[in-house]
């Protein structure tokens, strides 16, 4: 088919093959960038260690538990909503953790039911040098905390932070209500943080895997698969010899 001004148009392929090219260019340009990134983000998460990330190497998160069938203490008089009673040793010490229905934690002295929650900073230093299993190191501060430090910890609070003076300034933290470690945090662990985020395109909360970004590039890069179909099944090296044999014949004709 001819225009008017007698310049032939496109076959409906020849153009189905020039918008796939077009689509498959621009969005190659758009996406390339970020499907780089999961690439290399990706290389990067699978070559760490998951155990170093997790400061596994260095800290024990293993309770220290005694009799799980110690009875009631005698001083325990206000037993409703009660849940469980443990007795663990917490900072050297052996102290009897109160779990009740509303979700409260609360630890005695053993011996004498005295509340010694919330922890003391001695406490949450003996909790830390005792779960400490890396070289030796000293412990360089603590700090209680009772909000959200930036994405390295969320919670819950209060909770003591204990840093160490180790390569990976590893930090403890430490529940102020029950003694518990709720989390180990390092300069690998916060590496991988980073580059988790810049994985996932959530570059605030680390948490948010669907995302209008992440669904947008995904996507992009599905359609720039798409369209690298059309135009290979277009430039595949059968059809282009049938082409030319095709243009051969009609040349001889002539």
């Amino acid at each position: 088919m001819t225009s008017s001004t007698g310049r032939q148009k496109p076959s409906r392929k020849l153009r189905l093959h020039i918008f796939g090219s077009k689509l498959h260019k621009w969005l190659a340009l758009f996406v390339g960038v970020q499907a780089l990134l999961w690439m290399g983000t990706g290389s990067i998460m699978s070559f760490l260690k998951i155990e170093k990330v997790r400061s596994e190497h260095v800290v024990s998160r293993e309770a220290e538990l005694l009799d799980p069938a110690f009875p009631a203490p005698p001083w325990l008089s206000d037993r409703d909503g009660l849940v469980a009673l443990t007795t663990r040793t917490v900072a050297g010490r052996t102290v009897v953790q109160v779990d009740r229905m509303d979700g409260s934690t609360v630890l005695h002295d053993a011996d004498t039911g005295l509340k010694i929650t919330p922890l003391s900073a001695a406490d949450a230093r003996a909790i830390a040098s005792r779960a400490w299993t890396g070289p030796q190191t000293a412990i360089a501060s603590q700090t209680l905390v009772e909000k959200p430090v930036g994405t390295e910890f969320r919670g819950p609070f209060p909770a003591w932070q204990v840093g160490f003076q180790d390569d990976d300034s590893t930090r403890l933290y430490i529940d102020a209500s029950s003694g518990t470690i709720l989390a180990a945090r390092s300069d690998t662990w916060r590496f991988f943080d980073f580059v988790w985020g810049l994985h996932i395109m959530d570059w605030t909360q680390r948490d948010r895997i669907n995302s209008w970004w992440l669904l947008a590039f995904g996507i992009g890069g599905t359609l720039i698969a798409l369209s690298g179909f059309v135009l290979l099944a277009n430039r595949f090296p059968r059809r282009r010899r049938r082409r030319h044999r095709a243009r051969g014949i009609d040349g001889s004709s002539d």
